[in-house]
């Protein structure tokens, strides 16, 4: 399909590069930017496979985060190694926003944050309010330490319920989260058995396919996309820990949950939690009941509709949800 606007390109805002992947049939429609998961984890490929029905709707805006797939270089990697920081990637946001804001001749633009994405969406938003639309948070990060711990938990007893003995001695092995961080950083262990389980994405899964990548990628920026996402998590940002149950409880912008029921990477219960006590001018919390941790990958039509008419007020195709919705 062809769209009037479809590009792949590299800006410079405030002397910084910023890499975009922008499509849209019309200009003087609302953005979205789509803030990717990680640190390090860019979503352009499913961003444009998935959500491009939505550029009838909305200008989709897909960015590679700095250190990550195309912004990765080795020799930048050494010069950013601690300087990649809560505030740097604030900025960077903050940088993007304004440039989308002033191409797009407008005013606020729409935030959507998965995972890693919805954590520093929130910040943004605590930041600069002002520029923002409404916020969309998928897979809510709400609080690190205690996502960790509701994840291993989970991890152990689906194993022990199907007696899994393989399993349940690795994860021994592995021992639980101090913190919220695995010792000798094996979370990647948990999160093999969590996908096993359906803990991070719920039921066929195809998002992973190559023929996705390579339209976005070649194959050397593909390896730089997995040696970012490993320069990405060494980095102070990989470290950083979020309580939004304690430092977001307010948030100026309408707030706008999508969680799939089946979410232990970024445990639902916790997004409800954060959800019942904060406070928005607008909020509502939208159930995905077949997916996990990627409902816009899982589900993507039921996904992209409730976007347009929950957030963008306008419809695209059939809802097909059978959740139960939550509003202020």
């Amino acid at each position: 399909m062809k769209y009037k606007l479809d590009t792949a390109e590299t800006i410079r805002y405030n002397n910084e590069p910023y890499h975009l992947r922008i499509r849209s049939n019309d200009e003087k429609n609302p953005v979205v930017l789509f803030l990717h998961g990680g640190p390090g984890s860019p979503d352009r490929p499913w961003v444009m496979k998935y959500q491009s029905s939505l550029a009838d709707v909305c200008a989709i805006v897909a960015w590679d985060q700095r250190g990550a797939g195309l912004a990765y270089s080795k020799k930048l990697a050494r010069i950013e190694a601690q300087t990649m920081t809560k505030e740097q990637y604030i900025n960077d946001t903050h940088n993007v926003m304004q440039y989308l804001k002033e191409r797009f001749k407008q005013d606020r633009i729409i935030i959507a944050g998965h995972s890693f994405g919805s954590w520093l969406g929130v910040w943004v938003a605590q930041r600069f309010p002002e520029d923002i639309a409404a916020f969309v948070g998928t897979g809510q990060c709400v609080d690190i330490v205690r996502h960790e711990a509701i994840s291993f938990d989970f991890a152990m007893k689906e194993a022990v319920r199907r007696g899994d003995k393989r399993v349940i001695k690795k994860l021994y092995s592995v021992g639980p989260p101090v913190n919220g961080f695995y010792k000798d950083g094996k979370v990647g262990v948990q999160r093999k058995i969590l996908e096993k389980y359906g803990g991070i994405h719920y039921g066929k899964y195809a998002g992973w396919m190559m023929p996705s990548i390579f339209k976005e990628y070649s194959p050397v920026t593909w390896l730089n996309f997995m040696k970012g996402n490993r320069h990405c998590h060494n980095s102070p940002m990989g470290k950083e820990r979020v309580n939004f149950i304690e430092e977001a409880r307010e948030l100026d912008i309408p707030v706008y949950l999508f969680m799939g029921r089946h979410d232990y990477n970024t445990p639902f219960v916790l997004a409800e939690e954060w959800y019942d006590i904060l406070r928005a001018p607008y909020k509502q919390f939208i159930w995905f009941e077949k997916s996990g941790h990627s409902p816009q990958y899982e589900e993507p039509e039921a996904w992209n509709s409730a976007f347009a008419r929950y957030v963008l007020k306008t419809e695209l195709g059939a809802i097909s949800l059978t959740n139960a919705e939550k509003s202020a």
